[in-house]
């Protein structure tokens, strides 16, 4: 199963990374789209990148929303398309906006 999660807001990071992380104990794969303030909370977070990164988790961020954002090392810039691509080929999405 693919667990594709949608993060638009700050506050809700760490909720989003538990769901991600929680799914890839019990081996599903995660992909994660980021966008508007969730690119600064990733930002404001390398740790939990880390340690998202090392879970094998895909962490795409919006290129728009992360303008003049220096984003930690293992986050994809992406688009609008990266964004259907996550929940077109997830089995079940998490909207966290």
């Amino acid at each position: 199963m693919k667990l594709g999660i949608v993060l638009a807001t700050g506050g809700d990071l760490a909720h989003a990374a538990a769901l991600a992380l929680a799914a890839r104990r019990a081996r599903h794969e995660v992909a994660m789209f980021v966008m508007d303030a969730g690119c600064a909370a990733l930002a404001a977070d390398p740790a939990l990148v880390a340690a998202l990164i090392d879970a094998d988790c895909e962490l795409t961020a919006c290129s728009n929303s992360a303008v003049g954002i220096e984003l930690p090392d293992g986050v994809t810039r992406g688009s609008q398309d990266d964004h259907a691509a996550v929940l077109g080929t997830a089995d079940r999405v998490v909207a966290l906006t």
